[in-house]
């Protein structure tokens, strides 16, 4: 019996070390989503108005509200940035309609022959919805709508700072389709407003 106590204490005495020298990585950095690179579309009107229509539900499957920086505030921060007024009259107004991001299960493989693997459990979907309206008094002269989707997957043994770099590129990239798509639809369709 005492043998057994003294492997005891010499396993639980190792364990106990072997803890103390274990650090909590601390999380990375996530870097600032700007986009001051990018030149300001200038619209013929006195004031750029923004507004959020979405409300996050702060509830799954929606998982938009864990973002460190979530797809509403990185479209408002495109705005501020990209669209700018230069004229003396009239209005422009940017509505977030859809920032949402969900979460989806995926199927994975289950039991002992599960433990060997290593998969693709959940995925993301995204979906940013913006309007952009050029109003001359009460009237809407000119607008545009773009709505542009993105999904990433999650492996099961991703960590906590592997999926904020996730949620961060998802954003990034979303809104890189964004500009792109809306840009192209402003020059077409909202010239009669453009400086």
């Amino acid at each position: 019996m005492r043998i057994n106590f003294l492997a005891l204490s010499a396993i639980l005495m190792g364990s106990i070390l072997a803890l103390g020298g274990c650090e909590t990585p601390t999380p990375a950095a996530i870097p600032a989503l700007t986009f001051a690179h990018l030149e300001q579309i200038r619209f013929d009107a006195a004031i750029v108005e923004i507004f959020d229509e979405y409300h996050p539900t702060l509830a799954a499957p929606n998982v938009d509200h864990l973002f460190q920086i979530s797809p509403a505030l990185a479209a408002r921060n495109w705005a501020n940035a990209r669209i700018g007024a230069a004229g003396s009259a009239g209005s422009v107004r940017v509505i977030i309609k859809n920032a949402s991001v969900v979460q989806v299960n995926l199927p994975v493989r289950t039991g002992v022959g599960g433990l060997f693997f290593n998969e693709q459990d959940v995925r993301y979907e995204a979906i940013l919805e913006l309007s952009i309206e050029y109003r001359r008094g009460l009237f809407v002269t000119s607008s545009v709508r773009t709505e542009v989707m993105r999904s990433r997957t999650a492996s099961e043994s991703i960590s906590v700072a592997e999926r904020n770099q996730l949620f961060f590129k998802l954003t990034e990239d979303l809104l890189a389709d964004l500009d792109a798509e809306i840009v192209s639809n402003i020059s077409q369709y909202m010239a009669d407003g453009l400086l």
